[in-house]
């Protein structure tokens, strides 16, 4: 008997561990499942309350548990990372409040709709009776087992992320982001294709700046698809991986993919789930920075005593409001231990020789955000961080090795930056 079950044992009020333990007994369709359960302690003393965490097989593809805010979802993931029976862990959130409930989840992702939760009950591995009754449950808004829904991709509306593989030539994308795409005049194709290369070309440069800088881990914020099968521009090299990238310079260094693309998401854990580098993922929206920063699974994957490189390509002119990226940027900063590293790239407009702005009403109309900004905009989303040379440049411009830095200053479409923490810096 573990010391949370004689304090169960000895107290009127069974733990919460042992509440659930009993219930699962009569609903696991493996119920030998609750011999591998993890029992974990959601406070520092030995009076805080306990949940238990049961790992998928047999007919089980799925778990998760509730807990009440930040600090007991990252003793959540720290318990189960990784442990054998809880692949995929990630966390959910839907409110920016640290003590907001949080849940941690495991195993195959599936989404309540009009069925009050079978399908939940199903991945969970529960027999039949034990599905009916947890449906039952739900129905009446039971509050012991909560139940938190899942957006469902919207594969009929396009997706930046996915139109951006689109116009690298990739196929990891849906048809109304090709038709879209399709929709354009073949010189705004063309105008967008030689940026999106330009942009996705650059990447090594940064890497090459961090990995000199002693930076062993790397946050890709709005990562977009870190392998695909995209087409270079002009007999480029080929793409590599964000995390290919950084093995070249550190073995053990660790990469960590953001993205808020449920469709992104999916791809990513499922081309990446056997990297032998093991880049990690986390689905999260930027826009929320504070609650992203702040999650277990982020706070857990990345040592915030030490620099941390920061990508932030091609993701912020995506965000239309102007208030929400400075204040998001400034959080970063503000966050990030001195000797960090933040990477932009950024839409702009060329003058008359390449106006981006002109995407912007188009693309509204399909339902995305895009907001080209000015050369002072997009500097002032650094703070007062010390940009390196040589400055806010056209992307292909920032480092001479760029595969298309012979390429007119305009086709960039788009200005790059990169700038380190200071060791006394404000946000």
């Amino acid at each position: 008997m573990t010391q949370h079950d004689q304090a169960a044992a000895g107290s009127s009020v069974p733990s919460r561990a042992a509440r659930e333990r009993a219930l699962l007994a009569g609903r696991l369709a493996d119920p030998a499942l609750l011999d591998q359960a993890v029992e974990i302690q959601l406070g520092e003393d030995g009076s805080a309350d306990t949940c238990l965490a049961v790992p998928v097989g047999g007919q089980r593809m799925a778990g998760n548990v509730t807990v009440a805010g930040a600090g007991q979802a990252l003793r959540v993931l720290q318990a189960l990372h990784g442990k054998s029976g809880f692949p995929c862990l990630r966390e959910s959130c839907f409110a920016k409040s640290l003590d907001s409930p949080r849940v941690v989840r495991w195993g195959l992702s599936g989404s309540v709709k009009d069925d009050h939760g079978e399908l939940d009950a199903r991945l969970w591995g529960y027999n039949e009776a034990g599905v009916g009754e947890y449906v039952t449950e739900q129905k009446w808004r039971d509050p012991r087992v909560p139940v938190t829904p899942v957006l469902e991709s919207m594969t009929s509306a396009p997706a930046d992320g996915r139109v951006y593989d689109v116009l690298l030539g990739g196929q990891d994308h849906y048809l109304a982001d090709r038709r879209l795409v399709e929709s354009l005049t073949a010189q705004d194709r063309r105008t967008l294709e030689v940026a999106a290369a330009i942009n996705r070309a650059h990447q090594p440069a940064v890497v090459k700046v961090f990995a000199s800088r002693g930076i062993d881990q790397y946050l890709d914020l709005g990562c977009g698809l870190p392998v695909n099968n995209a087409r270079p521009l002009d007999g480029a090299p080929s793409y590599a991986a964000l995390h290919d990238l950084v093995s070249q310079y550190q073995d053990k260094a660790r990469t960590v993919y953001v993205d808020r693309d449920t469709f992104i998401f999916a791809k990513a854990r499922f081309r990446l789930e056997e990297d032998p580098r093991q880049p990690e993922w986390v689905s999260a929206d930027i826009q929320y920075m504070e609650q992203v920063l702040n999650s277990g699974r982020v706070q857990l994957l990345l040592d915030w005593s030490r620099p941390i490189g920061v990508l932030l390509h091609d993701v912020l002119p995506w965000i239309r409001n102007g208030k929400t990226v400075a204040e998001a940027m400034a959080i970063l900063r503000e966050k990030l231990p001195p000797g960090s590293a933040v990477s932009i790239t950024h839409a702009t407009n060329f003058g008359e020789d390449n106006v981006m702005s002109r995407f912007t009403k188009r693309f509204r109309k399909a339902g995305l955000d895009f907001k080209p900004r000015s050369t002072r905009a997009i500097g002032e989303l650094f703070g007062d961080w010390p940009l390196e040379e040589p400055g806010l440049v056209p992307t292909h411009r920032w480092h001479p090795e760029h595969p298309h830095a012979a390429r007119p200053l305009h086709d960039a479409g788009a200005l790059a930056g990169l700038a380190f923490k200071p060791e006394a810096a404000r946000a």
